[in-house]
């Protein structure tokens, strides 16, 4: 039998995020154009299957110490419209050459990063209302975001509610002020209340936070203050 501290010993150092299978090292090839809207095509079936969409925004101004996601770190906010024009351009172009992801109902719509709410309340609208009116958008479908509460306004989530988005997802990671130190996302308890508070009020119903157990400097101690500062706002969703 393995003893507890031989398993410590064993895993407890760094490694990559686990995400796919096989890892990302190991992929050989990459499908040409053709071959990816063939299997974008074929995704398409049958014709009462339905649609769903995640657009990427990889911007951040900052880096977290932990991210592993697709970022680019800046602080000039001239790339928000050529981005919005690249990402709409892409979009015409799977429902000009697979019609039918014009033609499938949508219900699922997400927006991850990066930081989504790097984007003004503008570029929100720009990007995402010609894709919602080229859409068959289903009466029940679900639009949500991740966001940054560091980085998110009331005039941003208001536009996101205009557009129907109902669900969003906060990054917190933790609340202790070393462990945000030491992870470069120095983010206070009232600004995450706030940006809840401000969802509340819009209609959003599902919100969720998302922590992280690992971070530099954690302990039982600085657990237990963040799960109960968590439990105090009442997000409706955790991610841990």
């Amino acid at each position: 039998m393995i003893t507890q501290s031989r398993l410590i010993s064993k895993y407890d150092v760094p490694a990559p995020r686990y995400t796919s299978y096989p890892t990302v090292p190991y992929w050989e090839t990459n499908p040409t154009s053709e071959q990816w809207l063939q299997c974008v095509e074929r995704s398409m079936q049958p014709a009462d299957s339905s649609l769903a969409i995640y657009i990427h925004v990889p911007f951040c101004e900052t880096l977290c110490s932990f991210c592993g996601c697709n970022t680019s770190i800046t602080r000039n906010h001239d790339v928000e419209l050529p981005y919005i024009q690249d990402v709409l351009s892409e979009f015409r172009m799977y429902q000009q050459r697979v019609p039918a992801t014009g033609e499938r109902a949508l219900r699922e719509l997400h927006l991850g990063g990066g930081s989504p709410t790097y984007l003004s309340p503008d570029s929100m609208q720009r990007l995402l209302e010609p894709m919602l009116e080229s859409c068959r958008v289903s009466a029940d479908v679900e639009l949500s975001i991740e966001v940054d509460p560091r980085r998110t306004t009331f005039d941003q989530l208001k536009v996101l509610a205009g557009l129907g988005f109902r669900r969003i997802s906060l990054g917190v990671q933790d609340f202790d002020p070393e462990v945000q130190r030491l992870i470069n996302r120095n983010q206070d308890y009232e600004c995450t209340r706030r940006v809840t508070e401000q969802a509340r009020e819009l209609g959003y119903h599902s919100i969720n936070y998302d922590l992280i157990y690992g971070l530099p400097r954690q302990d039982e101690r600085t657990m237990r203050d963040t799960i109960e500062k968590t439990i105090a706002l009442r997000p409706d969703r955790l991610a841990f």
